[in-house]
């Protein structure tokens, strides 16, 4: 069963034409003829057949393949606000760490305890926040 496709994967098929046609891989021709087929383009399979023999056609090879390279860059989006969020936290984290440590050395002078605490607390949170934060943009 072919995948069908909206206008939003359409318009993106009809950019990719345009910028091969600016980058000189299509005629004025092709362009028109290849555009038509991707404006009345109902499924996958024609999607890809009026981007056959461009680069990247590797891309293109199944219907599913195309439906997902057509697919909304959503998840990278999200999962670019993921990993600004998380470097977000860990660095204030990372502050918070130095200022208690600092304090604490201000206030109790420098000892073993202290010298191996803070380091091991503020890498074991670190480890933590990323871990957390990759399996957050691995989600679907």
């Amino acid at each position: 069963m072919a995948t069908l496709v909206g206008d939003p994967e359409r318009e993106r098929a009809a950019q990719a034409l345009q910028r091969h046609y600016r980058e000189g891989r299509l005629s004025v021709d092709e362009l028109a003829q290849r555009l038509e087929t991707v404006l009345h383009a109902r499924n996958a399979g024609q999607l890809g057949s009026a981007l056959t023999e461009l680069p990247g056609l590797e891309r293109w090879a199944t219907p599913e393949a195309v439906r997902q390279a057509l697919r909304p860059p959503v998840r990278s989006i999200r999962n670019a606000a993921i990993l600004a969020g998380t470097a977000v936290v860990w660095l204030f984290w990372s502050i918070g760490m130095l200022v208690a440590f600092i304090a604490w050395l201000a206030g109790n002078g420098a000892s073993l305890g202290p010298l191996l605490v803070f380091p091991l607390l503020w890498f074991a949170v670190s480890w933590l926040l990323w871990h957390g934060g990759k399996r957050r943009r691995a989600r679907p």
